[in-house]
């Protein structure tokens, strides 16, 4: 959830306020929150923020430069907690931090013990061209311990860092209060599910002079929330950035002392035309080069789509990415082409490029992958961009085409970039924004073959097919590990199987589906002529991978999926069943998924099928419920056992 606020703040010339007044300072533990065993709200969390809050003004003092203070008061109540001391501040090219001060307190023969930080345990290292870091850790900490700093960041850049109201840890109080002039505008918006328990903004007259004009006036912010839950994380869910309670400031424009305004943030027409000129760095018109070095029988080709995949797989099979994404460096795609390796700029704008040269219509595609959090739309921001793909259109049908990953099939983009919709960059029409669709649907299918020996074990076979992801994520791994690791590492996940033959085929071709044969032996034991076994012996789910109360933001889990599981077990005629697991069937509301499960025992045979699916994409934080316990229902079900004896 997003909600945007937006402010103008006025003039343009500005010397030091009583804004300053309003940073916290360091001395503020009580006796009262060391005496604290636990934070009632959540019993189960080993640290809660006591109070927390940044300010940020103009510093008269040091150039007018952006300054941010910070204060911090946490409550450790155990061990697990103590990582909470290790304060890690980044500092982009010209930042500073100064003032840093810090103190952990204990309770001490009932008094209120604190020791600081020493001045010469605060480190500094560069990171990178970019960036330093400087880092220190509290001294003393125990069971119970609480640790309050204070520092400041010196800023020349006019960018605000966003403020994060939510953590990994609950929360008491959370403050932020803001006065910059009025030839600064930013756009504000407030992300998460929590509402703000403050949000006020004020005019402040004279708290500016400006000479030869006169007293000027300031608008002043300040937010904040209390009690505020800690964020967990689940499984299936975008980047937890979306859905954390905090503010974001986007800097839109800034008007100097004659009237002259710089616009940061421009419309999406100047908005491609940067994503083409300076990101893509002119690499889009190269289709005259690809046309000379592309194999000459991609040309001899008449079908479209046929073309394309040539086209695709040529490029997929000479490049190897070098794991880099969007380097928005300078860019030279011929020496990437050449040379054989390069980042996912350079391999997607040569396939681009490529299917230019082809004749297929191609427009590249601006992203953000999952791991980068969702694009904003409000307002066209370059930056929010970190991966570029490939969008083809044949006979009417579109495709988005990724050749940085070898395992892909045509039209199969890799699942990070599932994350809402892209920036198809049409440079003569116009740019719009598109929902990332694959065209291959994810399916499963397992059929499993065995029979009794003597020894009332099983001897058989499990043949497992897979489509989509399901063969992309196979196929990964069989490339990176060697057969013996594989199988170990197969025997691990299905602990009841010992495999003692293994094959498939269609391994190096993406677009058809993978198909693995096991030949497999499983052991049971026999305790008074009875067998019991579970029959469901390959791709057990075991656990549930939702365990909250409440789910305050949306399952996501990509894409859709479909698994069948059929088994069949042939029985010794001196076998007689006593028991097998009860057909049971369960569909989600608004066609969300089924499961079907269904058993026999009929001519010496025992038969059981098992379907199951996830119908939708993302899920409602409603309809988690309903997740839940079709899970739970699916673990139920595999987990059941069959009973034979023995006469």
């Amino acid at each position: 959830m997003i909600k945007k606020i937006t402010f103008l703040l006025f003039f343009s010339v500005f010397i030091g306020f009583s804004q300053q007044e309003k940073s916290q300072k360091i001395g503020q533990v009580t006796k009262e929150e060391l005496q604290m065993e636990i934070y009632q709200k959540d019993s189960t969390a080993n640290a809660v923020v006591l109070y927390e809050h940044a300010n940020v003004y103009i510093d008269p003092k040091n150039k007018f430069q952006f300054r941010t203070d910070y204060y911090f008061r946490i409550k450790l109540f155990n061990k697990e907690s103590f990582d909470l001391a290790d304060i890690e501040i980044p500092l982009y090219k010209k930042e500073k931090v100064l003032d840093i001060k810090a103190a952990t307190y204990n309770l001490e023969e009932g008094f209120v013990k604190g020791i600081s930080l020493e001045e010469n345990k605060i480190f500094t290292t560069q990171r990178n061209e970019s960036w330093k870091e400087t880092k220190f850790t509290l001294p003393n900490l125990k069971n119970g311990s609480i640790i309050e700093y204070t520092y400041s960041v010196l800023s020349p850049y006019p960018q605000v860092d966003d403020w994060n109201f939510q953590s990994n840890i609950p929360k008491i109080k959370s403050e932020f209060d803001i006065a910059i002039l009025g030839n600064y505008k930013y756009n504000i918006r407030v992300i998460g599910f929590k509402a703000l328990d403050k949000s006020n903004s004020s005019i402040k007259k004279g708290c500016v002079n400006i000479p030869g004009i006169g007293n000027g006036t300031c608008a002043l912010a300040s937010y904040g929330m209390d009690n505020i839950p800690a964020f967990k994380e689940e499984s299936f869910m975008l980047n937890k950035k979306n859905f954390m309670s905090r503010l974001v400031f986007d800097l839109i424009s800034y008007t100097s002392v004659d009237g002259m305004r710089t616009n940061y943030t421009k419309t999406w027409k100047n908005a491609d035309r940067t994503l083409r000129v300076f990101l893509l760095d002119k690499q889009t018109s190269k289709k005259s080069y690809f046309k000379k070095k592309l194999p000459e029988d991609i040309f001899e080709i008449e079908n479209s789509f046929e073309k394309a995949k040539k086209v695709y797989s040529h490029i997929q099979e000479k490049l190897n990415w070098n794991e880099k994404y969007w380097t928005r460096e300078d860019l030279k795609i011929k020496k990437v082409y050449e040379e054989g390796s390069g980042s996912v700029d350079a391999i997607n704008l040569i396939l681009y490029n490529s299917l230019q040269a082809a004749n297929i219509e191609s427009y590249l595609v601006a992203l953000s992958t999952r791991d980068n959090g969702l694009p904003t739309k409000l307002i066209p921001m370059v930056n929010d961009f970190n991966y570029i793909l490939v969008k083809t259109i044949i006979n009417g049908k579109s495709y988005y085409l990724d050749a940085t990953d070898k395992n892909l099939a045509f039209g199969q983009i890799p699942f990070k970039c599932i994350n809402g919709d892209g920036r198809v960059l049409d440079f003569k029409k116009g740019s719009y924004w598109e929902e990332l669709k694959n065209n291959i649907n994810t399916v499963e299918n397992t059929r499993v073959k065995l029979e009794f020996d003597e020894n009332h074990n099983l001897n058989g076979t499990i043949d497992v097919s897979k489509k989509g992801y399901f063969a992309s994520n196979e196929r990964e791994k069989l490339s990176n590990m060697n057969e013996e690791e594989y199988l170990d590492n197969f025997e691990s996940e299905n602990t009841t199987v010992e495999v003692e033959e293994y094959s498939n085929t269609n391994l190096e071709d993406n677009n058809t589906n993978l198909k693995q044969s096991y030949k497999v032996l499983i052991e049971n034991e026999n305790d008074n002529n009875v067998v019991t076994f579970n029959p469901f012996v390959y791709g057990n789910i075991s656990t549930n991978p939702f365990k909250l109360n409440e789910r305050n933001y949306p399952v996501d889990y990509g894409y859709k999926r479909s698994y069948t599981y059929n088994l069949k077990i042939i029985t010794p005629k001196n076998y007689e069943v006593l028991n097998l697991p009860k057909e049971k069937s369960l569909a989600l509301p608004n066609k969300g998924g089924i499961i079907i499960f269904k058993s026999e025992y009929k001519e010496n045979t025992i038969s059981l099928y098992l379907k199951y699916t996830i119908n939708k994409k993302v899920y409602s934080k409603e309809e988690y419920h309903y997740l839940k316990e079709f899970y739970n229902q699916l673990i139920q079900i595999q987990n059941a056992t069959i009973k034979l004896k023995t006469l």
